[in-house]
């Protein structure tokens, strides 16, 4: 079996590869807190799932570009952009392992926030920043 190709079948061939990669460089990153919903009236524990786009979550220990890991910030403002996310600190929760789930099992009854942004693997956010925000309240 013997395929014909015109010059003009190439040239849409190549404009579509090429649109497909110029689309896919330029997807923006996106973090999604998908449980709890915003506004949402909850028991506790709060399992809060995240899903992320175009950034593959992957261990803290993956130094590659193109790649991050969560972060969480619990009833807390987020840490300036350019600096390196703290350990140890009460109400940042780092997921360095991938994970995309936490389990908040602590959380006193009343109204909460949750801040979700993805870092690289020296625990600066990435740029732009890759954020979203989730409030609760916990019955």
């Amino acid at each position: 079996m013997r395929i014909w190709t015109t010059p003009l079948t190439l040239a849409l061939g190549t404009a579509a590869l090429l649109s497909s990669a110029a689309l896919a460089q330029t997807t923006r990153p996106t973090v999604k807190i998908t449980t709890p919903r915003n506004g949402a009236s909850v028991t506790g524990p709060v399992k809060v799932t995240l899903k992320a786009t175009g950034v593959e979550i992957v261990p803290a220990t993956d130094e590659r570009p193109g790649t991050g890991h969560h972060h969480l910030f619990v009833d807390r403002d987020v840490t300036p952009a350019n600096d390196t996310i703290p350990r140890g600190v009460t109400g940042i929760i780092h997921l360095g392992r991938g994970q995309t789930d936490f389990v908040l099992d602590s959380l006193r009854p009343g109204p909460h926030r949750v801040i979700a942004v993805v870092a690289d693997w020296k625990h600066v956010p990435l740029k732009p920043l890759v954020v979203d925000t989730v409030r609760f309240t916990v019955k």
